[in-house]
């Protein structure tokens, strides 16, 4: 093989948009370039270009420039082309584009997420017409995703479509997984749905917690004691309110633990095509002052703030995927309660720091709630052993982790 230094390419699904100081990413992924420009001598990272001129309430948006090492990455962005058209007309041109890179980097590594417009899909079929060696990244199982989706009342033509697409889709996937030298499968549910196909798969975890972000004993002193003197629940989530998250769902625990006469305080932090329906319903009901929906938050540290100030983090996650903020959670010293799935199962087997239910089982998290609210004594060792858990996780183990089995591709 030839030699080309520890050069890393990158091909992913990350918007990338134009600045008034050159490409601009998200914050989280400018945390993750900053991180593999520690571990390779040059990056070059391939997002899609977002052409959006519209600010984002969800996304806080970094200069590439700005970004710790940037000087040794190159930020290129791709067309998009999530629509079979405009694929076509462009895929020549992203190919050839995507052949010059692979022949000129060391190591490969491509975030594969689906069929039509998935680019770093066209790049892992390149890379196997190279004879190259690359490592398949998978973030969440997509066909559950999209199942999820249809859910919600989508039209008979887009039914049929992804009834004929979804199996090309999985057979696709299975394919790249195959011929990849090793697989990055972010969570254990994302682990569980793919391994079998992957020659090398590996259970990887994403974060950008540090050491630093960790509980402190004096706050999980100040919690505790607070927990077991009986105050009521403190109750978080934050994500994106949209059906995926089981926002009804979330409410309708709430709700219950009203007319039950459990005092609660309860506050979900984040934006989305929810977050009105959800405002109205609680204004309209009994709820109006103990759940707080404040919107987008982008200060990290605020977030973090809020996790260690809160007894539980509630969810209803209704897909298979690896949210962040369960990761959070535990260097929070939050516990995580809601349904039950191999991701979280796998982030507090363990320490300890979670309990789970059937999914989509209301009525269960209640009363897991209410058992929590009657025996404080089990909600303290909860707290504890989440931050226990929280002690595994942090950015520059996890990136570790990652860079040492892209290295090996």
């Amino acid at each position: 093989m030839k030699e080309f230094g520890n050069s890393l390419l990158l091909v992913t699904h990350v918007a990338v948009r134009d600045g008034p100081n050159g490409p601009r990413i998200d914050d989280q992924t400018a945390a993750g370039i900053s991180q593999w420009c520690r571990y390779f001598d040059n990056v070059t990272y391939c997002g899609i270009a977002d052409q959006s001129t519209a600010s984002s309430s969800t996304t806080t948006w970094v200069d590439i420039a700005a970004v710790k090492g940037a000087e040794r990455c190159n930020l290129l962005a791709f067309p998009r082309a999530y629509r079979l058209g405009r694929m076509m007309k462009e895929i020549r041109q992203v190919r050839a584009a995507l052949r010059q890179m692979i022949g000129s980097h060391h190591h490969l590594c491509f975030t594969i997420g689906g069929l039509i417009g998935d680019w770093p899909a066209i790049a892992a079929l390149e890379a196997i017409r190279q004879k190259r060696r690359y490592a398949a990244w998978i973030d969440r199982v997509e066909p559950a995703i999209i199942r999820n989706k249809l859910q919600g009342g989508a039209s008979l033509p887009k039914r049929i479509a992804a009834a004929v697409l979804l199996p090309t889709m999985e057979r696709y996937t299975q394919h790249l997984l195959r011929s990849s030298t090793s697989a990055l499968l972010q969570g254990r549910d994302t682990f569980d749905h793919y391994a079998r196909w992957a020659r090398d798969p590996h259970c990887t975890y994403d974060t950008h917690t540090h050491v630093s972000d960790q509980v402190t004993s004096e706050t999980l002193v100040c919690k505790k004691s607070r927990v077991e003197a009986g105050s009521p629940l403190r109750v978080l989530y934050v994500g994106r309110a949209a059906a995926m998250k089981g926002p009804s769902d979330w409410l309708n625990v709430l709700e219950r633990m009203d007319q039950i006469g459990v005092p609660i305080q309860a506050t979900w932090i984040g934006d989305g095509p929810e977050l009105a329906q959800m405002r109205a319903r609680v204004a309209a009901s009994t709820l109006s002052k103990s759940v707080h929906l404040p919107g987008f938050e982008g200060d990290r540290s605020v977030l973090l703030g809020e996790m260690q100030r809160s007894d539980l983090l509630l969810y209803c996650h209704k897909t298979p995927e690896s949210p962040r903020c369960l990761v959070e959670a535990l260097v929070s010293g939050c516990p995580i309660v809601g349904y039950d799935s191999a991701y979280p199962r796998g982030l507090v087997e363990s320490r300890g720091g979670g309990i789970f239910t059937q999914q989509d089982d209301v009525g269960a998290l209640v009363d897991t709630l209410v058992a929590l609210h009657r025996t404080r004594p089990k909600l303290s060792s909860l707290i504890s052993a989440a931050a226990a858990s929280g002690e595994l996780y942090n950015e520059d183990a996890v990136y570790a982790h990652r860079a040492l089995l892209m290295s090996r591709a």
